[in-house]
């Protein structure tokens, strides 16, 4: 064999290789991530649900004054 021809093969194996590694490394700090993701309270997420307080789970407990205003015009009707 050519060992030009063989060298160049060696070099496609290794960058293939070394492609197939960072997408498995990629995929394995996505999973890390979503794995150790922790569910945040409304108030330490500045609640991202803030235009829908009445279909939130949170409404009750909830101590954010947009919350307390919904919870006053629910009590009214």
């Amino acid at each position: 064999m050519n060992p030009i021809l063989h060298s160049i093969q060696h070099r496609r194996g290794f960058l293939r290789s070394g492609v197939r590694y960072a997408i498995l490394a990629a995929l394995a700090a996505v999973a890390g991530a979503l794995t150790a993701r922790r569910t945040a309270t409304p108030e330490q997420a500045n609640c991202p649900k803030i235009k829908l307080c009445r279909g939130c789970a949170s409404l009750p407990t909830c101590v954010l004054p947009r919350a307390a205003g919904v919870r006053a015009m629910t009590k009214r009707s």
